[in-house]
């Protein structure tokens, strides 16, 4: 797949929706792209860029540096989440993994073993409303911190919006408050972003004035922003900023609702319903698109073809009138009226039901056709998810991710299935049920080849930039699971091996499932996992993992358990590399010592080729020679002491 798939970044509630270049999908046979911290550096300059700091900001960071913890409180719409993101990007230097850690459905709520390393975690607080939870969440924010602050990692958390009971004295000092920037300074920034000069924008309208009086959130002034730079592209200079402001505030208060219900009086017929909804979907699209996508939806619902002769036909301009659209001079086609196309998309969606399946199936078909491009095929993605992101109709997105995914011939079907899956991985509200979605795929028996294509890139360039855990756990699965290929593998691997303490948390859980059930590729991953280096390497504390003696415990565990099961061949690289790290790194060479021969048991035939591997590398003229004659005799003792033969 070589067509580039555009990035999508959710801020939340207290922010805006963003698509913008950025996230280049390569080939899906040889790797999966960016790396999610790549990723998240990327987004963190779009927060940047439009980002106005809200009142308290200043002091939140200087609480954050000092203590590595910072709790934000305020009201809704000021923005907290996405204050959030940007206090840790502040201290984001390139290698650190971003986290949101995610309230679990019952206590213990927080599960700080997900802490890795340097980590810059969020938690947001807010949606708890029930008093018992936030009391017992307010519980567990100590252990959490200390936590925190044992690995070297950074936590801001958003408190919720409504409760009774206040943080307590122990976590009080580390309490900010944020509170609302200006609203037209906000505004400004969005609007600078898209090409409109600061200078056109210092008289507003007084409309616009009262609409900023009335506190809208930070999201209600993004879309604001973004009505009027589309207002602006639709009229150009004409009107000049307030005519733009107000076109965009009348779109904002959907007052075009009622007039598509009236206009659907007058527009009876099935083509000109077809036009005028397939417009709305693909607003802005090119005329000769929107002509094939409009065929494509009648033919959708099986509408009687017209059998009039072709020159009887009315003309597209004279159709499009009817509709209160036209093109523009290079083609693309838009209504008169800004913001009717989200109130036709509105309408038929809520009002036609029996059109919901229907008009999916389309989506699917014509994301499809050549002649769309990239951008309007983003944006017909966009707008579908837009309409299902509700408990009642979410499954409709899933369901278009399959029918894309089945055509792995198609790159721009197959870069809609992953565009469908990030829209829903990355909402505020939703994105907990996609990813319990991938969760449900990824643990399928014989998963379509091009779905399982679909789930790593989401898994590695959508969930692993905030849900690192959650993604290891799905691209685990689908290692187990694909044939053929092994891009789910090299996914894992990748992601693993850019962050210690998930190596950790994978090792663990594969010494964990490897006692319960038999995978063979779960021997083998733990053997690629069980690389020495990460295990030595100090992090951000000057602890390595090897120190503890809990994962200590694991490892001899996985150890015994692939040296016993899996065949020489597989297991004596890696033994090797423990062995040849052993003889230079000193203050862990009993570590890794003691763990491969407890990990040999009583085997008589390991021990023996344990002694052999560790000879056969300290052979006579390489260097070092005493010290690794030294360390063979070592291991030997050491194996006889397992043996029972003698002491050390």
């Amino acid at each position: 797949m070589s067509d580039q798939i555009r990035s999508s970044v959710f801020i939340g509630r207290e922010a805006a929706v963003h698509t913008g270049n950025g996230n280049q999908i390569i080939s899906l046979g040889e790797a999966t792209g960016k790396d999610p911290r790549r990723i998240a550096d990327d987004q963190l300059l779009w927060f940047r860029q439009r980002f106005l700091s809200p009142g308290g900001f200043t002091r939140a960071g200087a609480v954050l540096e000092s203590n590595g913890t910072v709790f934000l409180d305020g009201t809704p719409g000021t923005g907290r989440r996405t204050a959030a993101w940007i206090l840790l990007g502040e201290l984001y230097s390139g290698s650190e993994t971003f986290h949101e850690l995610l309230l679990k459905d019952k206590p213990p709520y927080l599960k700080t073993s997900q802490v890795g390393e340097g980590a810059l975690v969020l938690v947001d607080l807010s949606a708890i409303t029930s008093e018992q939870v936030w009391t017992e969440v307010q519980g567990e924010l100590p252990d959490l911190r200390k936590v925190v602050h044992e690995r070297g990692a950074h936590l801001v958390a958003v408190l919720p919006t409504r409760r009774v009971e206040r943080l307590g004295a122990d976590l009080g000092a580390y309490r900010v408050e944020i509170t609302r920037p200006a609203g037209i300074g906000v505004l400004q920034r969005y609007l600078r972003m898209e090409g409109i000069p600061v200078a056109e924008t210092d008289s507003a309208p007084q409309a616009t004035t009262d609409f900023l009086l009335k506190n809208p959130s930070m999201q209600e002034i993004a879309d604001f922003a973004a009505l009027v730079v589309e207002a602006r592209a639709t009229a150009g200079s004409a009107g000049g900023f307030a005519a733009w402001c107000e076109s965009a505030l009348a779109a904002l208060d959907n007052h075009q609702g009622k007039l598509v219900a009236d206009d659907l009086v007058k527009l009876r017929k099935g083509p000109q319903r077809a036009l005028l909804l397939a417009t709305a979907m693909l607003h802005g699209a090119h005329i000769d698109v929107i002509h094939r996508a409009t065929a494509a939806m009648l033919e959708g619902v099986k509408y009687p073809q017209d059998e009039r002769p072709l020159l009887e036909w009315t003309d597209l301009a004279a159709r499009f009138q009817k509709i209160g659209a036209a093109p523009d001079a290079s083609g693309q086609v838009r209504f008169d009226k800004l913001g009717y196309d989200s109130a036709v998309r509105t309408h038929f969606w809520t009002h036609r039901p029996e059109l919901r399946e229907p008009i999916q199936k389309w989506v699917g078909d014509v994301v499809g056709l050549t002649g769309l491009e990239t951008d309007d095929r983003d944006k017909l993605i966009k707008r579908f998810a837009e309409l299902c992101l509700h408990d009642r109709y979410r499954d409709l997105l899933p369901t278009l991710v399959s029918q894309c995914a089945k055509d792995t011939g198609n790159s721009f079907r197959m870069g809609a299935a992953i565009q469908a899956l990030r829209h829903g991985l990355q909402h505020e509200e939703h994105g907990r049920f996609f990813r319990q979605k991938i969760y449900e795929w990824s643990r399928e028996a014989n998963l379509p080849r091009g779905l399982t294509e679909v789930l790593v890139v989401a898994c590695w360039q959508v969930m692993a930039v905030r849900h690192p855990d959650q993604a290891m756990v799905r691209l685990h699965h689908l290692a187990r699971r694909e044939r053929g290929t092994t891009h789910a593998h090299n996914a894992l691997v990748q992601l693993v091996g850019a962050d210690a303490q998930l190596r950790v948390r994978m090792l663990e859980r594969l010494v964990e499932r490897l006692q319960l059930e038999e995978w063979p590729i779960d021997t083998d991953l733990f053997v690629e996992f069980a690389d020495p280096a990460p295990l030595t390497a100090t992090g951000p504390r000057m602890r390595a993992p090897l120190s503890d003696p809990d994962l200590r415990e694991r490892l001899i565990t996985g150890w015994s358990i692939a040296l016993h099961r899996r065949p020489y061949e597989v297991w004596r690289t890696q033994v090797e590399r423990w062995i040849r790290t052993a003889f230079d790194d000193e203050p862990h060479r009993e570590h890794l010592l003691d763990t491969l021969v407890a990990g040999c048991g009583q085997r008589a035939d390991l021990l023996a080729r344990l002694h052999v591997i560790t000879r056969d590398l300290a052979r006579p003229g390489t260097d070092g020679q005493e010290r690794q004659a030294f360390l063979t005799d070592r291991v030997l003792r050491k194996i006889n002491f397992s043996m029972a033969i003698g002491a050390v």
